[in-house]
Parts: C-alpha cells; sequence; structure tokens
C-alpha cells in the first residue's frame, strides 16, 4: 500500500471513530481494506508472473 491508500484507510477509520461506529462497523472497514489490498497483491503477481 503505497502513502496515500495508507492515507485513505486512516481516514475512514478516524471518520469512523468520530461518529462512534460500532465495532462490526469497524470490523467490515478493516475486511474491505484487507480486500482491497490482497487484490492489488494478486494483480502485482500476476504482472511480475507474465513479465518472467
Amino acid at each position: 500500500m503505497d502513502k496515500s491508500n495508507k492515507n485513505k484507510w486512516t481516514n475512514k477509520f478516524r471518520d469512523l471513530g468520530k461518529k462512534k461506529g460500532s465495532r462490526k462497523d469497524f470490523i467490515n472497514l478493516y475486511k474491505e481494506m484487507k480486500k482491497e489490498k490482497d487484490e492489488k497483491r494478486e494483480t502485482y503477481i500476476n504482472k511480475d508472473d507474465e513479465n518472467k
């Protein structure tokens, strides 16, 4: 994750904290972040495999 991506997720977590989000809201946001991170990793690995 590059710096702008980290900033995006940090801001989302902060906003949720200010809204007094529930534990489930935080869990859902974390899962969303993890899913996006895994998708980017897969595309990076697939591009790397194509170049070999």
